[in-house]
């Protein structure tokens, strides 16, 4: 652990929890989009995904008789809470960010040691279980119509957050839809691969379906992906993260599918569209880049970046889960001890044994 902070000031030059503050205020622009467009949920979940992360993180620090100092000096677990709370929909359950926090913090960081120590990063390993436990619930986005701007009333979101009653919960939303007329819906690229699997749509339907609904309807997404887009520019400005990241990535991203597109005749819809939606720019400049669960060398980030891209490639294309980034990103943590292996830099003077 001390050794990676080490390494962290010295790559950096900034101490860990300048590091985490500099995270937290470039998602700021990305944040206030999805409040934009989801309402106050979205402030709820993150100030409840920080509460339990940090909650989780001194109940292990005590039981383990070390001290809490850290907690509060390298704001680990509270930027990890942001990421969690940004991921969830945004009027989703109370204690689907009580279970992300407590995987991401106890099982994902704190079993493996504490900071520095972890293999998998800790946000989307919280995000990836609840996603395949409770697929309904982390798939449902509730958007307000732009024709009707009325930020959900507190109270209302509150009740619906804060529900018991799992049948009650969505009795909920479906009055508030008729009440804000917002919409409940998959991500796009979830309706997208819906659509495309329905094989009553002829191929002419299908195309018209993804340019008219996805480059037109669905530009609310493209806005929050160009606001941590934004985010991800500050991070590089400010040599927080490393650009041989999500450079590689979203370049082999944009090669993969152009190749599919327009080669292979296989994708039903643009290179570009796989860049601007769903959570694409969020986990490419704030999850992938963690300095813990990547590769340490200059080649070795760029061919982490390059498997990850493959990677989202793969499983939207071909898998059931069409936005694929958190188990792309925690396939290619699995492998990052192979890439320093084989990516190490040879020594001053070093060599070759015949």
């Amino acid at each position: 652990m001390k050794y990676m902070r080490h390494f962290l000031d010295f790559y950096h030059h900034k101490n860990t929890s300048e590091i985490m503050l500099l995270v937290f205020c470039a998602a700021v622009p990305g944040i206030c989009t999805e409040i934009y467009y989801f309402g106050f949920g979205v402030l709820f979940q993150i100030l409840l995904s920080v509460f339990f992360s940090v909650s989780f993180e001194f109940l292990v620090k005590r039981l383990r008789k070390q001290t809490v100092k850290s907690l509060f000096s390298d704001n680990s677990a509270a930027v990890t809470g942001v990421l969690i709370g940004i991921s969830l929909p945004s009027l989703s359950p109370w204690w689907l960010s009580f279970f992300g926090a407590f995987f991401s913090i106890v099982i994902a960081k704190q079993i493996y040691g504490g900071l520095g120590n972890n293999i998998f990063n800790p946000a989307m390993t919280g995000y990836s279980i609840l996603l395949v436990s409770f697929p309904i619930l982390m798939t449902n986005w509730s958007f307000q119509n732009s024709s009707y701007f009325n930020l959900f009333d507190l109270n209302n979101t509150f009740s619906v957050i804060f529900c018991t009653d799992i049948n009650h919960y969505y009795s909920l939303i479906d009055e508030f839809q008729m009440m804000y007329k917002f919409i409940t819906q998959a991500t796009p690229l979830e309706q997208i691969r819906t659509h495309v699997l329905d094989f009553n749509n002829k191929i002419d339907n299908i195309f018209e379906f993804v340019n008219y609904n996805y480059y037109f309807k669905n530009w609310k997404w493209i806005s929050i992906n160009i606001s941590f887009l934004i985010g991800g520019i500050v991070l590089l400005g400010f040599n927080v993260i490393c650009w041989r990241i999500p450079v590689s990535i979203l370049f082999s991203l944009y090669v993969f599918f152009a190749l599919d597109y327009y080669f292979f005749k296989k994708s039903m819809y643009y290179p570009i569209m796989q860049l601007f939606f769903g959570s694409t720019m969020f986990s490419v400049f704030f999850i992938a880049t963690d300095p813990v669960t990547t590769s340490i060398t200059k080649i070795g980030r760029i061919v982490f970046g390059c498997i990850v891209g493959f990677l989202i490639w793969l499983i939207r294309s071909f898998g059931n889960y069409p936005d694929a980034i958190a188990f792309s990103i925690l396939l290619s943590n699995s492998i990052v001890p192979l890439i320093d292996h084989y990516t190490q830099p040879r020594v001053y003077g070093y060599v070759k044994k015949k």
